[in-house]
């Protein structure tokens, strides 16, 4: 039996990105209820602000010579922690904070074990995957219009 065919509406529209902005309550610790509230779903909106805040920090870094984003890893690991932050309450209590604040924040997560359990308990890998591609899909962007701004310059 084949489904019957609907037409999008505003409805539909309205009610899909409703489900991306529901918040869930995940648990750090049961028994004492210490709880943060998160999004199961990230908006493309969303992952669009990580990125913008991702390259900020990244500008703030070189200019201001910090002794952060030595090698990959460090980078990998604060773009898991920019997923925890834009993707839970964190967010609002980190706007406005300085970086070093927010790579503070983040050794401290790391430390008491909360950044794994966000991103392995809390978190889907399908979502933090979508913020992921996003971002390759972005650089190789910014690659191949640097390779093309390149040749046009030697012309």
């Amino acid at each position: 039996m084949t489904k019957r065919e609907t037409k999008l509406t505003l409805t539909d529209i309205h009610r899909n990105a409703e489900e991306l902005n529901k918040k869930q309550k995940f648990f750090i610790d049961k028994d004492q209820g210490k709880f943060i509230y998160y999004y199961p779903k990230f908006s493309k909106r969303k992952i669009t602000i990580l990125i913008n805040d991702l390259s900020n920090t990244m500008s703030y870094v070189e200019q201001h010579k910090l002794d952060f984003f030595n090698n990959d890893d460090e980078l990998n690991n604060y773009i898991l922690f920019l997923i925890i932050k834009h993707f839970t309450d964190l967010q609002t209590e980190l706007k406005d904070k300085s970086v070093e604040l927010h790579f503070a924040t983040m050794n401290e997560l790391v430390d008491i074990g909360w950044y794994e359990l966000f991103l392995m308990d809390m978190f889907t890998i399908h979502e933090i995957s979508n913020v992921l591609d996003e971002i390759n899909k972005r650089l190789n962007l910014s690659i191949k219009y640097l390779a093309l701004e390149e040749e046009l310059n030697h012309r």
